[in-house]
């Protein structure tokens, strides 16, 4: 399930466009459903008002024992759809098709996973955000809700030996003078887990 985001441009010196295109129509309540080893959870998404566009969506962690709530603020998120190499341990509830197409979400050992999301900051990129969740109790052991801005809708998170790395926004070339995502420089940032807490880093 990939969510329909707005597309804008950036102006320079810190402006944004308001050429953005309007957003596909979405489903704000949903459910991703994930399997850690022998450990079952699920992320589930809600907004009280049932539209995207009021940002007021909130999420829990639910397991057998109960539900904990994800430390996000309230705003319109959505699913990375799994298009890398990373074998994904959620899928969207309903879903049709393999495990693990519309929700990019990887084990980090037999119990604990990184759940990555997105959340719209229109008329602007969208965000890159990232949970470590505990698959057996359902514990959010941390949460990174703006790791960096992406260009693009499609967000390739890929395997590296230590842990993930995507490519996101990491300059705002001001020498540029157009009014085109040219202005605005990625690179790659790695997501690894370190000492039970999620570490994010420039790779050069």
């Amino acid at each position: 399930m990939t969510r329909g985001g707005w597309v804008a441009l950036m102006l320079c010196c810190g402006a944004v466009s308001v050429e953005a295109a309007e957003p596909e129509v979405a489903d704000c309540d949903f459910r991703w459903e994930c399997q850690v080893g022998a450990h079952g959870f699920s992320v589930a998404f809600d907004s009280a008002s049932g539209e995207c566009t009021e940002d007021d969506m909130t999420a829990v962690v639910e397991t057998s024992g109960g539900k904990t709530g994800l430390p996000l603020e309230k705003a319109w998120y959505g699913s990375i759809a799994n298009v890398a190499d990373g074998k994904s341990v959620c899928r969207v509830a309903g879903a049709k098709g393999s495990v693990g197409g519309g929700v990019s979400a990887f084990a980090v050992d037999d119990r604990r996973a990184l759940v990555f999301f997105t959340r719209d900051d229109r008329p602007g990129y969208e965000w890159v955000g990232v949970a470590l969740i505990d698959a057996a109790t359902g514990k959010v052991l941390d949460v990174k809700q703006r790791l960096g801005q992406s260009k693009e809708r499609v967000v390739a998170i890929l395997k590296t030996p230590r842990g993930f790395k995507l490519q996101l926004i990491r300059e705002h070339l001001k020498g540029v003078q157009c009014d085109c995502s040219a202005a605005f420089a990625d690179d790659w940032m790695a997501v690894d887990v370190v000492n039970g807490r999620i570490h994010a880093r420039w790779m050069r």
